[in-house]
């Protein structure tokens, strides 16, 4: 309602006359360039990694993906997969897993990056 609608309105005005919105949004950037470094510095020297110079995904190259994706499902990971965002799909497009790095808990990030090396490497 108008009433709710104004609340919020005070709220934002008030978080960004005090600068505690720029501090949030500092402190945001700085947390997924880490684990964006994390993610490249684990995955990246061995693996083709792109699309990480902007927003909170990444993809990573793979020449099987359904089979990958199954593997990384079994360890409890949420991957996507390129093949879902061709128009047309079609069987000779490159393959790879879309990883998001800016939804896992904070604690838990490097426990499921870890998690994924071992499903790109077979183990």
């Amino acid at each position: 309602d108008h009433h709710t609608e104004s609340l919020g309105q005070l709220a934002l005005a008030e978080l960004i006359d005090s600068h505690a919105y720029d501090r949030h949004v500092r402190a945001c950037r700085l947390r997924y360039r880490r684990r964006r470094d994390l993610l490249l510095h684990r995955l990246g020297a061995r693996r083709g990694v792109r699309g990480i110079a902007a927003g909170l995904h990444a993809l990573v190259e793979v020449a099987d993906e359904a089979e990958l994706l199954a593997r990384a499902q079994a360890q409890g990971l949420a991957v996507g997969r390129l093949g879902e965002h061709w128009h047309e799909p079609s069987g000779d497009r490159p393959q790879g897993l879309v990883v998001g790095y800016g939804t896992p808990r904070e604690r838990v990030y490097p426990e499921a990056l870890e998690a994924l090396v071992r499903v790109l490497d077979g183990s």
